[in-house]
């Protein structure tokens, strides 16, 4: 607070608690701490406190309709930007993201001028970020998906954190059930790395790759990267590599396995 007062001299120390005060009750006073609180006033007048944002909410509580949320969170991974055009015409840009923490994974979607922030090409896997007043959205499936707009943020930071790393959370095939996603997984290739053309649920063509991976026990696993063609790949990787994957997805296949 008082770095706040310094640099906003025409506020008083009342002021600030009663902003605060404002803000816990527009998101939820369980989900923000007076210190989160202090970090999206300072927001707001333009000033970056330095110092843990605390706030409360986990991805596990995220909500449709939330507003200005803020959390810590770790990246899992990050596509590139995408030109569309709205209704009218005028084109957009959008780039999504998958974050998690202890608990939970969520997506985030960044719009317009936030999916090219500078500096965020060099965001890699496993980096911690400060995600400041988004929104939450349902996704077309229901679950809630973090927006950055124009009036959100989101930053790189070296804060000490208790969210387990990418190394932490790998998982090795003979670990994975149905139904799990966003996994990070590793193994062994086993056998060649070919590619298939498909056709989606809207008539639309696509490319994938396809593999199996060998995991510690001698267990086999039937991959698809949907999305992806040969130029995705390194050009000398071996049949025996091993390799990681992110944002995996795990679906029982049509024979069963």
């Amino acid at each position: 607070m008082n770095k706040l007062l310094e640099q906003k001299p025409e506020l008083t120390r009342k002021d600030i608690e009663e902003q605060i005060k404002q803000k816990k009750e527009k998101i939820g006073a369980g989900y923000l701490t007076d210190q989160g609180a202090l970090f999206l006033i300072a927001s707001d007048f333009g000033i970056s406190l330095s110092g843990p944002l605390k706030v409360e909410m986990g991805l596990k509580d995220l909500y449709a309709g939330a507003k200005e949320i803020s959390l810590e969170t770790r990246v899992l991974n990050v596509s590139p930007a995408k030109q569309f055009s709205r209704k009218d015409g005028s084109p957009f840009y959008l780039r999504t993201m998958t974050v998690y923490d202890a608990n939970s994974t969520a997506s985030v979607k960044l719009w317009d001028d936030k999916a090219n922030l500078p500096g965020i090409e060099d965001i890699k896997p496993g980096d911690l970020i400060k995600i400041i007043k988004a929104y939450v959205k349902s996704d077309l499936n229901g679950s809630p998906t973090i927006n950055i707009g124009s009036g959100s943020n989101i930053e790189l930071t070296d804060n000490k954190s208790e969210i387990p790393t990418i190394d932490k959370i790998t998982k090795d095939i003979n670990e994975l059930q149905e139904g799990q996603k966003d996994l990070v997984i590793s193994g062994i290739i086993d056998g060649n790395v070919s590619s298939m053309e498909f056709t989606n649920s809207r008539g639309q063509p696509g490319k994938a790759l396809r593999m199996r991976l060998k995991g510690k026990d001698g267990g086999m696993m039937r991959v698809v990267l949907w999305g992806k063609d040969e130029t995705d790949i390194p050009n000398m990787i071996s049949q025996n590599a091993k390799v990681r994957l992110l944002g995996v997805n795990i679906k029982k296949w049509k024979s069963g396995t």
